[in-house]
């Protein structure tokens, strides 16, 4: 059935477009027989709203916060560094001084690449959650449509206008809430 949806909807798509996209013969007998019944998912509601969502928004906000104080931390550990190494300048020989200055840059060069391997790693982490709710969504858009009896379900930021009852967030929410109330990343 989901691979019915999605043929439909790229055929749709395609037409709209004037390109013509070539449908498996089985799929397109298959459309012809059935009459299209739509569903409307607002997934930027159901991401903000849904305790998934929150769940991952909050824990994504945890570990950013705990990595921006990391990172500050040692960054004004190295300018402390750095200004103490301005103020002995006049005591050091110039060869020192460029060594430990040399140093230094080496530190605040390792702090930056320590920066990007965490945002790396909290990106990750983001995919990840995205992923779990992705993977639940899946299964309980399918079971609406099924119990509804829908072959077609389409993302609301791509509808211009539609019925109020093609909708189905509230009850992808209700029943993505149910299946997935926290995700671990």
């Amino acid at each position: 059935m989901r691979t019915w949806i999605i043929a439909l909807a790229v055929a749709i798509a395609a037409t709209a477009g004037g390109i013509a996209i070539p449908v498996h013969s089985a799929v397109a007998q298959a459309a012809q027989n059935a009459p299209v019944v739509v569903g409307i998912i607002d997934l930027q509601t159901i991401l903000k709203k849904s305790k998934a969502g929150q769940s991952l928004e909050q824990a994504l906000l945890a570990k950013s916060k705990k990595i921006n104080e990391e990172i500050g931390k040692t960054e004004q550990g190295l300018r402390g560094k750095r200004q103490k190494l301005e103020q002995s300048r006049s005591s050091l020989a110039p060869a020192d001084f460029q060594a430990q200055l040399s140093a230094l840059q080496k530190e605040f060069d390792a702090l930056r690449k320590n920066a990007s391997a965490k945002r790396k790693e909290l990106e990750a982490a983001r995919n990840k959650g995205l992923q779990q709710i992705s993977d639940s969504l899946d299964v309980v858009v399918s079971d609406i449509a099924k119990k509804r009896g829908l072959t077609l379900i389409i993302n609301k930021s791509l509808v211009v206008m539609a019925a109020q009852n093609w909708d189905i967030t509230a009850e992808v929410q209700k029943g993505l809430d149910a299946k997935l109330p926290k995700v671990s990343i």
